[in-house]
């Protein structure tokens, strides 16, 4: 990923805080003639063998007393956990891959150059943040730390939805489901984000863009405007 300098993460939480807050993410790995890359799934022949993708919940994986990383402790270094179906053809690349990219993809949203004020040219452009965690993947072949993957990915994701759910009633159902699931850790050799929300523009033209974008429609673009005034720290100083 490039990141351009006043693009990267403006403090210690924000990169763990994206990956918590949005947890279906991508896992990418080079595929494998079982995953259907290469010139079977459309590629030419002779140019390799294609990459796969998924789209998966994942998290980074939880300490000894089964609490996730904070926020504010490196994403470098760590690990993060998921998990696919085993009919997935990426399920068999991830065991001869060696190495995967978890892509995680925070607030988005369209600017339009409208949102500008001045005489000078501008064009659309697009406000987003992202994290890239890519390192050595193991495929987890252990049940109980297969189950153990697939708890923590529950435990997560309920908390964040706030349901209160107890799954200690279907706890013999996802037991039965490990048999068709393949579950992964990918260690972060290399971590890169990108939070793109208009810092290169003027205060005056960053208020206005967070304000129009906060009174969108779209939920999506209320997030960028929530999170353009954090990072950009646009109640900081306002005009009196």
């Amino acid at each position: 990923m490039h990141t351009p300098r006043h693009f990267r993460a403006d403090s210690p939480d924000r990169e763990g805080r994206l990956v918590r807050e949005n947890p279906f993410g991508l896992i990418v790995c080079g595929g494998s003639p079982a995953s259907g890359g290469g010139a079977a799934s459309g590629g030419a022949a002779g140019a390799g063998v294609a990459p796969v993708a998924t789209h998966v919940p994942m998290l980074r994986k939880p300490g000894p007393d089964g609490r996730p990383p904070a926020d504010d402790e490196p994403l470098l270094g760590g690990v993060i956990v998921g998990h696919l179906a085993k009919v997935n053809p990426q399920a068999a690349a991830l065991r001869t891959a060696g190495s995967a990219l978890a892509v995680f993809l925070g607030p988005d949203g369209y600017v339009s150059p409208t949102w500008y004020d001045g005489d000078r040219p501008n064009v659309p452009t697009w406000n987003y943040a992202a994290v890239h965690v890519s390192g050595p993947l193991r495929v987890v072949d252990d049940r109980d730390e297969a189950l153990a993957i697939i708890m923590a990915s529950i435990d997560a994701t309920e908390a964040y939805a706030g349901t209160g759910w107890d799954p200690t009633p279907s706890l013999d159902y996802v037991d039965q489901l490990l048999a068709g699931i393949v579950a992964f850790e990918l260690t972060a050799a290399d971590v890169r984000s990108t939070f793109k929300l208009s810092q290169n523009k003027p205060v005056e033209t960053q208020r206005r863009v967070a304000a129009t974008l906060a009174a969108s429609t779209h939920g999506r673009d209320r997030e960028v405007a929530a999170l353009m005034t954090d990072v950009l720290r646009l109640g900081d100083d306002e005009p009196t």
